[in-house]
């Protein structure tokens, strides 16, 4: 069986990362163990527990908490929008103290990651990302988001953010015009400026092309109306 490389959990459980990283870390654990103990077949579940820490290659202080909270945690949030945590982050974040902007980066990352789930890039705008940094599945106004979220609501504090990613996380990212900006993960630079500018180019044409629509219906009115004067 192939080693595996990350912990998969609903962006919902990042909600409080900023305030309490240990306590959101470990309810990642428990929900990824318990997720993956549910995929086993035989023994009861604390033995499932077991097994599934030994795939994680997890030394568990607590069996029975990891199989009650990770239970709720996972009937709790089945349908959130999910993503993946790199083993080795999750150990380095859990294990060592970290300033708040490492944190708020390793935020920004997730939920981009969860943004894009599949998708080798996409457009996004700073309401949504910040809405997935403070654990929402949905895009909400920036009032509704953590506090320790709202004040990296400027342009300032999100370009810091995405000059991070991109110099140490891997990510691309392209503005140009746009209301939002591209991300991706996969592709090179210039192939996401490339998807850009098609979409672009694109989208105004359908815009030229229903603003020629809408003068023609005007002028045409305007004739119809003179024909019915004569």
């Amino acid at each position: 069986m192939n080693k595996p490389e990350y912990f998969n959990f609903p962006v919902t459980l990042l909600d409080g990362f900023m305030t309490n990283s240990h306590r959101v870390l470990k309810n990642i654990l428990y929900y990824a163990l318990y997720q993956h103990s549910l995929k086993l077949e035989f023994g009861e579940e604390l033995e499932l527990i077991k097994s599934s820490a030994k795939f994680y290659n997890v030394q568990l202080g607590d069996v029975d908490e990891c199989l009650e909270l990770g239970g709720e945690l996972y009937d709790d949030f089945k349908d959130a929008p999910r993503c993946g945590l790199n083993m080795e982050i999750f150990w380095d974040f859990y294990k060592s103290e970290k300033s708040e902007f490492e944190k708020v980066c390793l935020l920004g990352f997730l939920a981009i990651k969860s943004i894009l789930g599949k998708k080798p890039y996409c457009k996004i705008d700073n309401k949504f990302w910040l809405s997935r940094m403070s654990g929402k599945a949905k895009s909400l106004d920036v009032s509704e988001l953590d506090p320790n979220i709202q004040k990296y609501n400027s342009e300032y504090q999100t370009k810091k953010i995405k000059n991070e990613l991109k110099h140490n996380w891997g990510l691309k990212t392209y503005s140009r015009y746009t209301r939002g900006f591209y991300v991706s993960f996969q592709l090179p630079l210039e192939e996401l400026i490339y998807q850009a500018e098609k979409r672009r180019k694109s989208t105004k044409e359908k815009q030229s092309k229903l603003e020629e629509k809408a003068i023609l219906d005007k002028v045409l009115l305007k004739l119809n109306n003179l024909g019915r004067d004569n």
